[in-house]
């Protein structure tokens, strides 16, 4: 693999990895809790019975990671980008999921029954999840206009979160995302293109561990919290890409979608080669995600 195509493949599999790697803590808020369940993460686990996601395995996606793997499988199908067939997938594969709805899926369904067009029917989220699930999408498009793919990402995120802090957070991840992709130094990035708000809190608590920094930026799934954490993880450990996945993981709480996008920043920073083979080769979605790329 040439530079560009490294960093376009660990930017999908870092994105999934780190989301299949906090699955078997995902959700819990409590890091002592946490850290006596598994000890320190830094390989998959299934959630448990106990969890949010009881029936799935080690080396699965959440349920935003399964989101992101379908639009994967929408784009290598269709061959291109297409909110109304991308819309039709996404139907397909609610209709027979087994694993937890959240708010914002569980409102744009709504929003379609009661008549919707299926491409206008977002809920109000301003959680990070419809932005943290672009990956797939900016590897596809990553040969293509800058301005172009942060269009397609944003419009992706629309679909079902249709905020303007779930604007902002794609444009920013997409941005960053294909500059990294194409060669770009990850803080100097960083920097360029977080949001000012989310860039001064995350710098604020760079002195902390990863737990007590996203303790007080807050754990949970909204962008005010979720995007400052991530940046935080990606400026105190972006020169080691499995410590900042393990570390995201142990600090709890939505650590899936906070995955999903530090590990495509991460990824598209430092090659597929800076990711464990073990993390790839027992990634369920992997035979999917290499077809893309």
């Amino acid at each position: 693999m040439n530079d560009f195509t490294q960093r376009r493949a660990g930017l999908l599999f870092g994105s999934f990895t780190a989301d299949a790697l906090s699955l078997g803590v995902h959700w819990i808020y409590d890091t002592a809790e946490l850290s006596q369940k598994l000890g320190y993460v830094s390989d998959y686990h299934a959630p448990g019975f106990d969890s949010y996601h009881p029936k799935k395995k080690a080396g699965e996606q959440s349920h935003v990671g399964d989101q992101a793997l379908w639009l994967a499988i929408s784009l290598q199908k269709n061959k291109k980008w297409d909110a109304t067939s991308f819309m039709q997938d996404w139907l397909i594969m609610w209709a027979s999921y087994g694993d937890y709805f959240d708010h914002a899926t569980k409102t744009t369904l709504q929003n379609i029954e009661d008549g919707k067009p299926a491409t206008a029917a977002a809920s109000d989220s301003a959680e990070l999840a419809g932005a943290a699930r672009i990956a797939p999408l900016l590897a596809y498009l990553a040969d293509q206009p800058e301005a172009e793919v942060v269009t397609a990402c944003v419009e992706q995120t629309f679909l079902t979160h249709g905020s303007e802090p779930s604007q902002e957070a794609a444009a920013f991840l997409a941005i960053a995302g294909y500059r990294l992709m194409h060669g770009a130094d990850l803080k100097d990035t960083l920097k360029a293109t977080a949001p000012s708000w989310a860039l001064q809190k995350a710098e604020s608590v760079l002195e902390l561990d990863a737990v007590e920094a996203v303790a007080q930026l807050g754990q949970s799934c909204p962008i005010e919290s979720a995007l400052p954490a991530v940046i935080y993880l990606a400026l105190k450990h972006g020169d080691d890409l499995p410590k900042a996945f393990c570390e995201n993981a142990m600090a709890g709480g939505d650590n899936c979608a906070r995955g999903l996008t530090l590990g495509l920043l991460l990824g598209a920073s430092h090659g597929v080669r800076a990711i464990p083979d073990e993390w790839i080769s027992k990634l369920s979605s992997g035979l999917p995600l290499s077809q893309l790329i």
